[in-house]
């Protein structure tokens, strides 16, 4: 979920999410409720290059530990993700580089989901033109760890080039310095409709929220242009008070929208799986969210 250049505060509260995370993945607490056992996709983990900061300081380099990992679930696919830094195009050309070679060298199980700056201007255009090219589907935007406002011009040129090439946006999809954030996503989305944006997390915390889309969806001037991931959400809600809550949402936005994560290494793909499960979703519901999803969203 992070990587370098952040504040010194936003580390500190995002590390807080981010324990308070890795707390409920250590509880033994959820119990599957409905054995799903097709095909799975996880959208959503981490990829760590040599000495760059990984998404804890635990993060093994490379994807020999996490490919091990996805095979406990029979993974079919994985998406592994790097972060670009501000104002270094060499060290983001590094970054998405060492992401496509992880998923060359994988014989296609890894698919690469790479990173710009939005505050790199035309530089990041051009790097968007270049990953295109090598095969990139995904590109990774963080408002939190890339410190920028989901609201900014430099954001809306990234999310429209990708939409004319084809792309799809991963967003950090919680932050907890914004309070007026999922607007702005429903805002971009609704200005740019041929862009196909998903926020992770499902507004972590702040879930209810995305609720907002579900409203949308009854409306002609919205899209239906956003998908969520629910990494990390889904483990911290699955046994709790909110589960059923958590529930509603999900299938307010529309399970068709709903994809599966892990959030690696912040969470295991099997702890990850089995918080889906848990949720109580019918088995179709469920193919949706581990698979079909993300199978269509990315023509995998």
């Amino acid at each position: 979920m992070f990587a370098k250049g952040r504040s010194p505060l936003a580390g500190t509260i995002c590390l807080a999410y981010v324990l308070a995370l890795a707390g409920c993945a250590a509880s033994p607490q959820i119990r599957s409720r409905a054995e799903y056992s097709g095909p799975i996709i996880d959208l959503h983990t981490h990829l760590r290059l040599g000495d760059q900061d990984g998404a804890s300081p635990e993060q093994p380099v490379g994807t020999e530990q996490l490919r091990a990992l996805e095979a406990q679930i029979f993974a079919s696919h994985a998406g592994v993700i790097v972060i670009a830094p501000k104002g270094d195009l060499a060290e983001t050309r590094v970054r998405n580089d060492g992401v496509l070679a992880a998923a060359r060298a994988s014989n296609g199980f890894f698919f690469p989901i790479a990173s710009v700056h939005p505050d790199d201007g035309a530089a990041a255009l051009e790097e968007l033109d270049r990953v295109a090219k090598l095969g990139v589907r995904m590109i990774k935007l963080h408002p939190n760890t890339q410190a920028f406002d989901v609201a900014s011009p430099e954001v809306a040129n990234v999310v429209q080039h990708t939409a004319d090439l084809g792309m799809v946006v991963l967003f950090d999809g919680f932050s907890p310095f914004d309070a007026n954030e999922t607007g702005k996503f429903l805002k971009l989305a609704v200005t740019h409709p041929n862009a196909r944006l998903v926020l992770a997390h499902l507004g972590g915390i702040r879930f209810h929220e995305m609720a907002m889309f579900g409203i949308a969806r009854k409306f002609a001037w919205y899209p239906r242009n956003v998908w969520f991931d629910i990494s990390a959400t889904a483990p911290f809600f699955a046994d709790s008070p909110y589960r059923e809550q958590l529930v509603w949402v999900i299938r307010s936005v529309g399970t068709d929208r709903v994809l599966f994560g892990s959030d690696w290494p912040v969470d295991e793909p099997a702890r990850a799986a089995a918080a889906v499960r848990a949720l109580g979703l019918s088995d179709a519901e469920q193919r949706q969210i581990f698979y079909s999803n993300a199978r269509a969203l990315l023509a995998l």
